[in-house]
């Protein structure tokens, strides 16, 4: 296993790229993967610099680590920093109609996702990376270092859970609420089979206006700029229903409780006290989990959070940092990232919404709660 505090030596040993000599604009490229998903990915930083490989989550976009990777870079300039579209988000494709469309879930199980950004890698060349990623994201990285362990130079798990199995959240409020109980009937209203005939449609398809619903409900973050949710809320409503459909059911059979047991990969776990989706209890079940394979001296992992006030009964987090806070606090993100590679350990300080206005972040130094995994006997 590689250390992440090897990565301190070749920083200070790769002479820095200044800003003006890389790109103005990401560079975008798509490739095919050998388990047939044309991938869409965005490239930032120095092309011969450390690979650090951002996941996005459910009906997301690479565009959700953007003001991430651009705080990172401000940071460490001479990193290589690329973000995927997963199958059948964004730009990449969706799994085939033909073999999925009757039952998405079998097209959309973690694994599957998690062999894509292993191809992902060959195809790039890239012989190992530090991988990013935010809730579904997060649990497909999981997936990643448990089946490619050598990979990998560490995890950064944002919103991150063990388990969705289960999770009120993803069964009854996006399966049962929104999927299943609003755009379901609206669609058989218009003639359309469900689920094989709505499988490339999208939000749109059945609510014109779902944008506007989508920044009050889904794409929320208390912290974030405005316009940024608003072009997060257009792409995500143009995600295919295939993908809303086949995700939410998969991800209510995702259970690693017991693989975690098995990590070997440094990580860095980052939430926020508003989670509504990986909520407390969900972390310590996390712990508990990783505390297994510290103690058997296969991993080192630290946890960190963010936020001050706990989730409101409403369980929307509408006063303080939630399970999107990278789009709001991504300075603060960046720099527990940037410290964690740089001596493995993220940074001191606390942050969390100012409650008198909310889109600015205080920053309380060496408060924050960092906690370790136990020592390895």
């Amino acid at each position: 296993m590689k250390s992440v505090r090897l990565w301190l030596a070749v920083l200070l040993a790769v002479p820095a790229v200044s800003r003006a000599a890389q790109p103005a604009d990401p560079l975008e490229g798509t490739v095919t993967l050998p388990t047939g998903i044309e991938m869409r990915y965005v490239e930032r930083g120095d092309p011969d610099g450390e690979v650090v490989l951002f996941v996005h989550g459910y009906t997301d976009t690479h565009l959700s680590f953007r003001p991430t990777i651009e705080s990172l870079l401000a940071r460490r300039p001479n990193i290589r920093a690329l973000a995927v579209d997963l199958r059948g988000h964004g730009g990449s494709s969706l799994p085939p109609a033909e073999e999925c469309a009757p039952a998405p879930e079998r097209c959309f199980t973690v694994g599957l996702m998690a062999q894509d950004v292993l191809a992902f890698m060959d195809a790039l060349a890239l012989e190992s990376a530090h991988l990013v990623g935010h809730s579904w994201g997060s649990m497909v990285a999981q997936r990643v270092a448990l089946e490619a362990p050598d990979r990998l130079e560490s995890l950064v798990l944002i919103g991150t859970a063990a388990r969705i199995k289960g999770n009120p959240v993803v069964r009854d409020f996006v399966l049962g609420q929104v999927i299943e109980g609003t755009w379901r009937p609206a669609l058989e209203s218009k003639g359309h089979d469900w689920p094989d005939a709505v499988y490339g449609l999208t939000p749109v398809d059945a609510d014109a206006e779902v944008e506007t619903w989508l920044v009050a409900n889904w794409v929320t973050e208390v912290s974030a700029d405005p316009r940024y949710l608003e072009e997060l809320a257009a792409r995500t409503a143009r995600v295919p229903l295939g993908t809303w459909l086949g995700g939410a059911r998969a991800l209510l059979e995702f259970d690693n409780v017991g693989d975690l047991s098995a990590l070997s990969v440094p990580t860095l776990i980052l939430w926020a006290t508003q989670d509504g989706v990986t909520a407390e209890n969900d972390q310590i079940v996390l712990r508990s989990a990783l505390d297994e394979a510290a103690r058997a001296c296969r991993l080192t992992y630290v946890w960190k959070s963010y936020g001050r006030e706990p989730l409101p009964p409403s369980a929307a987090p509408v006063t303080d940092l939630g399970h999107n806070f990278h789009w709001g606090a991504a300075e603060a993100v960046a720099a527990d990232i940037a410290a964690w590679y740089e001596g493995g350990a993220p940074t001191a300080d606390h942050h969390f919404a100012d409650p008198t206005d909310p889109r600015r972040i205080v920053i309380a130094p060496g408060e924050a709660t960092v906690l370790r995994g136990p020592s390895c006997p």
